[in-house]
């Protein structure tokens, strides 16, 4: 059984390093957002627009990487999806590098050493294979990875990754999206890890 997940929202958190990263940036009004999205929200409201957005992602994504957090339910998840030998494969749409961070610090390189951080690749952690992670430059890309990879699930935090047409059929969509209300569509939608996950092993198991 192979069970493809996401990385960015899906696995690692954002909401404070985004906040932080915000307020040490100026945008005092960020002390009142607790989310990504409403960090995004305020900063895009800002004289630079999406510009200074796009700065705020380099710096998060880059050199705060290390401060982002495994969203909870999600530790429990892979060390059942251990306990019954299935493999975990992880389809990130990452590019190597962002356009506005000036150290041009390699994202894909910095999440691999988050995952390592927490204990991802160890035999005593979650035994996931570095090999069974998966960076692609392109949505399309991303997708038709899952397509080669024959997952019989895939989470994602984004519903338009399960809307592209060439998403594959078969493959049971979970829609990780904190926060209500819960969007409706050709996927199945879930607030929080435990619930999703708790249905995904009892489906697929």
């Amino acid at each position: 059984m192979r069970i493809g997940l996401d990385f960015d929202n899906t696995l690692a958190g954002y909401d404070r390093v985004f906040r932080d990263a915000a307020l040490t940036a100026g945008f005092a009004e960020a002390a009142r957002a607790p989310t990504k999205k409403e960090v995004r929200d305020l900063v895009r409201l800002s004289a630079e627009g999406d510009i200074a957005w796009q700065r705020l992602q380099a710096e998060v994504y880059a050199r705060r990487m290390p401060e982002a957090e495994l969203i909870g339910g999600v530790a429990e998840f892979l060390a059942e999806c251990r306990r019954r030998n299935w493999t975990i494969s992880i389809v990130s749409h990452k590019t190597e590098t962002a356009p506005y961070d000036p150290l041009g610090i390699n994202l894909r390189d910095a999440a691999l050493d988050w995952m390592e951080a927490k204990g991802f690749f160890s035999a005593t952690g979650f035994g996931l294979d570095r090999a069974d992670v998966h960076f692609r430059a392109t949505r399309a890309e991303k997708i038709a990875k899952i397509a080669e990879l024959d997952c019989a699930a895939f989470v994602d935090d984004l519903e338009e990754v399960f809307n592209e047409p060439g998403f594959p059929e078969g493959v049971a969509r979970y829609l990780y999206h904190p926060g209500t209300p819960l969007p409706r569509g050709d996927f199945l939608p879930f607030s929080d890890w435990q619930s999703l996950g708790r249905d995904l092993l009892q489906r697929l198991g």
